[in-house]
């Protein structure tokens, strides 16, 4: 961060860092939950699935509520009120006695994730280079995943699912008590580059080019990542050793992160961004080879090329938007986009493991040429 920056910015900005990074937590531990919640519930593989299934497209919801009416609340209450849901949800998780119990709890702990969320989005959007905003938050993001998963083993094993609520609950916790420091949103609220008025919605072309990207790009994204390890193997890999290269491109996530820190606008916004989707389709194409040196360099420059340009799609959606709106929105297709890409995937695994990597690069194609229009617009938002 700017030295120069004030001391209430800082502030309030490692606050929304806290907050924002915290209410992921489930995310970052989701793999752990789902075979707790076989082992210890006594859930069925596929129930556990469907657990998981409905705390993200309640999570989906939030953000997309944000973005139709809730964008009107005060940021810090609906924080707090989601976080606070979020505590009592975590704590009820161990004491589920079933399955329809546990999809109403993670349910309802997705839709307050979604509206905590949602503030942390739009009031990233609402800072003065959202792009370097994102981008820290995002290094942020990667470190406490890093670590928290090394952790979660033991965690899990020594406390089982008791362990890995009360971490949840705690992190809520801890960005409860921070909630006073989100920011009131930037008035007026900066909607550029609206488009025709339809049913009385300002249709954003640009912003919706935008969100559209993210729906591409985190399709393709969750389409390698779902299938890797099925593709590591193909090539003559062990679980192992797979699970050590996956461990390994953490680290250059969170180098694509500091690149794009770095970066920052010194190089425009274009021209990183094209070199990010040819990263992307570059490592798509290699992981679609069935050769081990081929999946070793796709598996690494997939993280550092999606960590890279990231922050400059989710910077320019922001500038577009200082309200935060399409930020939220952005959120919502993104996690769509999650949703979406695994399932497409399922239907050509048969074809072979190429064939994924064959998606994936087309799908990153599609979100490349949504980013057109975003950056286009962007050129009269971004900071000279």
């Amino acid at each position: 961060m700017q030295s120069d920056m004030p001391r209430e910015s800082r502030t309030s900005l490692a606050a929304l860092i806290v907050i924002g990074t915290g209410a992921m937590t489930s995310a970052t531990l989701s793999p752990v939950m789902l075979g707790l919640y076989i082992d210890e519930l006594r859930l069925t593989a596929s129930q556990a699935s469907l657990a998981l299934a409905a705390e993200n497209g309640a999570y989906a919801l939030g953000l997309l509520l944000f973005y139709l009416v809730l964008h009107r609340a005060r940021r810090p209450m609906l924080a707090a009120i989601g976080l606070a849901v979020m505590i009592v949800t975590s704590l009820l998780t161990a004491r589920a006695g079933g399955f329809v119990p546990l999809l109403a709890i993670r349910a309802a702990f997705g839709l307050a994730m979604g509206f905590t969320a949602s503030t942390v989005f739009a009031a990233y959007a609402g800072r003065a280079d959202p792009q370097r905003v994102w981008a820290i938050a995002t290094f942020v993001n990667l470190a406490y995943a890093a670590l928290l998963l090394a952790l979660s083993g033991w965690i899990a094993q020594t406390f089982g699912l008791t362990g890995i609520v009360a971490i949840l609950a705690v992190v809520a916790a801890i960005g409860l008590a921070c909630t006073r420091l989100i920011p009131p949103p930037p008035r007026p609220a900066q909607e550029a580059h609206a488009g025709p008025i339809a049913r009385g919605l300002t249709i954003n072309v640009p912003a919706s080019c935008g969100a559209l990207a993210l729906l591409c790009l985190y399709a393709g994204h969750t389409t390698l990542w779902s299938f890797q390890e099925r593709m590591g193997l193909t090539v003559g890999l062990d679980r192992s050793q797979v699970g050590v290269l996956l461990g390994i491109s953490v680290l250059g996530a969170i180098a694509g992160a500091l690149l794009s820190m770095a970066a920052g606008h010194r190089f425009g916004q274009r021209g990183p961004n094209a070199l990010a989707f040819a990263g992307l389709i570059a490592s798509a194409l290699l992981l679609a080879m069935p050769l081990m040196a081929a999946y070793v360099a796709g598996a690494i420059i997939v993280k550092t090329a999606w960590f890279f340009g990231l922050p400059f799609i989710l910077g320019a959606l922001a500038r577009l938007d200082r309200s935060g709106r399409w930020s939220s929105m952005g959120a919502a297709l993104l996690a769509l986009g999650s949703a979406i890409g695994p399932a497409i995937g399922a239907t050509l695994a048969g074809y072979g493991a190429h064939m994924i990597g064959f998606l994936a690069a087309g799908l990153y194609l599609m979100s490349f040429l949504f980013t057109v229009p975003l950056f286009a617009a962007d050129r009269s938002a971004a900071p000279r």
